[in-house]
Formats: structure tokens, C-alpha cells, sequence
């Protein structure tokens, strides 16, 4: 039991600093400060439970007979993170506007504001077909075992991914002063290519799909 739960710790931290959340989660350490960048983080996590319980209760069957609905999730992925990316691309045009009290761990926004930052973590990785690919191909082999066994070795995957979003958080709280307006540009930048990115290779993914590339 141990030793699933330390697998599952592992590959939950290794796993997500490949997901096109984290771009979202920088834009706002870089902006808004500590917090921002925090639920952002939070809400990625829940986008997976999410996934998580729907392959669980839903998906995995239903996904084996229509396999158009992992076609078209590769189109909304792939719309959601382009729309995701011009958003971080606006914001380079802005960081000079940055609050200079975002330095500040203490410093707070209105609701809306965590809300949006959780709403838009929640929904890149709701939405994004990896995360439902990926949580299909993880919990295949341990479908057959225990449901009380089975269960641990995805809560501690989210674990691990919770781990590491608090962690980036932190890294760009400690690098604040660090990050001036050309670093900030630079980082937004990255994050925002790394985001179109996924959006190109999800469209990409797409075509191939219908077309039969």
C-alpha cells in the first residue's frame, strides 16, 4: 500500500508541470501574487477529480463504444487553450501595470477574482483530452484490483499534483523580486507559446481523427 501511494505521490508532481495549466498559474503568480497563482493551482486539481470520478462513473465504458466523443474533446481542448493563450498574451502588453502591492503574500482581490483564477484552472484541465486520456490509461491497469485498493493510487496522483501547483506558487511568490518587467514579458511569452502549443498539436489531433490523416 505504501509503495502505491509513493507511486502515485510521484507521478502526480513529474506529471504536472507538463500540463498547459501551469501557464495560467504563472500569469497570475506574476500579476496578482501568492494566492492568484494558488487557486489557480487548486482549481487544476479539481479539474482532475473531476476527470477522475466521471472515467470512474462514466467515461472509461462509454468512451470504449463512441469514440467520437474523444474526437471532439481534442476540438473544445484545443479551443479552450488558444483562447487561454491570447489571454496570457494580452497580459504582457499590461504587466508594467502590475500592483507593486502584489509583492505582498497579504494582499487580496474581490471574489470574482479567485473565482475567474479558479474557474480558469478548473476548465484548461477539465477540458483538456489529455487529462482524460492520460487518467484512462492510469487507472486501466488497477481497474481489476480492490475497490479500496484502487482508489488509492489515483488520490495520491492528485495529491502529487496538488503538491507541485503549491509549490510553483511558492517558487514565484520567493522569486517576486526577481521577476521585472522584461523577466515577467519573458515568462508570459513562454507560457503562452507553451500553451498555443498544446492548442496546435489538440487541433492537430483532430484533423487527424476525422480525416484519417
Amino acid at each position: 500500500m505504501f509503495q502505491l501511494l509513493l507511486s502515485g505521490l510521484i507521478i502526480g508532481v513529474v506529471s504536472s508541470p507538463t500540463c498547459p495549466s501551469n501557464g495560467e498559474e504563472i500569469k497570475y503568480g506574476t500579476k496578482y501574487g501568492f494566492y492568484s497563482a494558488l487557486i489557480v493551482g487548486a482549481g487544476a486539481v479539481v479539474g482532475d477529480a473531476v476527470i477522475l470520478a466521471a472515467i470512474l462513473l462514466w467515461l472509461m465504458p462509454f468512451a470504449d463504444s463512441n469514440s467520437m466523443i474523444i474526437t471532439f474533446l481534442w476540438l473544445f481542448g484545443s479551443a479552450v487553450l488558444f483562447y487561454v493563450a491570447w489571454g496570457i498574451f494580452k497580459e504582457i502588453k499590461t504587466v508594467e501595470g502590475v500592483d507593486p502591492k502584489a509583492k505582498s503574500i497579504g494582499v487580496k482581490y474581490p471574489f470574482k477574482h479567485y473565482l475567474k483564477a479558479f474557474w480558469t484552472g478548473a476548465a484548461i484541465t477539465t477540458f483538456n483530452p489529455f487529462t482524460v486520456l492520460w487518467w484512462m490509461g492510469l487507472l486501466t491497469p488497477i481497474m481489476n484490483d480492490g475497490e479500496s485498493i484502487s482508489m488509492i493510487y489515483p488520490l495520491a496522483v492528485l495529491s502529487g499534483a496538488l503538491f507541485w501547483f503549491v509549490l510553483l506558487a511558492v517558487l514565484l511568490y520567493l522569486g517576486e523580486k526577481w521577476l521585472n518587467k522584461r523577466r515577467r514579458q519573458a515568462i508570459l511569452l513562454i507560457s503562452g507559446l507553451a500553451v498555443l502549443g498544446y492548442s496546435i498539436y489538440f487541433l492537430y489531433q483532430f484533423i487527424i481523427q476525422v480525416f484519417h490523416v
